[in-house]
């Protein structure tokens, strides 16, 4: 990692958009090194100098990933918004832009979580609980409840949302869909749950 480090910019970024690439479209056992050694114009004795393993390499680039989505949160999301809602829609907004400007990046975090080698599985719950953790305690910790009918379940909605946001993004990666397309998806699917759950009098 140190000799990794010290690499020049365009260099880095040659082997970090080399193993985006590959790492996006294969599972972790699947995904050649001699693939990233070839798109990166580096040989694969040089890629294991600089990266112990295969799996330091793919923890390193999925830490890597979420710090530049964290960036994207911090241009572009607006801690002190106090409706849920709304909250759910910029992050929606924030996943188009990555998937725009970074789409192997962004494919490759889908990917990352879908991992089924156990030493990695394990490693990115850890690093997400703390992730998510620290995210969801800033972003949401001003949202006014009041709008919420009495007796909503709060913890099971956030769920649903989840589930239903992902699900839209997957099937419209494995399909092929337009970034346009699967946010529409989402805005109606934001749309359906407001109505659902807030109280007549914050429904515009």
């Amino acid at each position: 990692m140190e000799r990794f480090n010290k690499l020049d910019q365009k260099k880095k970024e040659r082997i970090i958009s080399a193993s985006l690439q590959v790492f996006s479209v294969n599972n972790f056992k699947n995904a050649l090194t001699d693939d990233i050694a070839r798109k990166a114009e580096i040989s694969k004795g040089s890629l294991f100098q600089y990266f112990k393993n295969k799996i330091s390499l793919y923890l390193y680039l999925y830490n890597y990933s979420l710090e530049q989505l964290g960036k994207k949160v911090e241009e572009q999301f607006n801690f002190k918004e106090r409706d849920y809602f709304e909250l759910v829609r910029q992050s929606i907004l924030i996943k188009i832009t990555l998937f725009n400007e970074h789409r192997y990046l962004y494919q490759f975090i889908i990917k990352a979580n879908e991992e089924k080698n156990p030493v990695i599985a394990q490693t990115i719950t850890e690093i997400n609980q703390n992730i998510k953790w620290n995210y969801l305690q800033e972003s949401y910790q001003n949202v006014d409840y009041n709008k919420f009918k009495e007796g909503t379940d709060i913890s099971c909605l956030f769920k649903m949302i989840e589930w239903c946001s992902d699900g839209i993004w997957k099937e419209g990666l494995y399909n092929q869909s337009s970034v346009e397309s699967m946010c529409q998806q989402a805005i109606q699917m934001i749309g359906f749950f407001k109505q659902a759950v807030y109280k007549a009098e914050y429904l515009n």
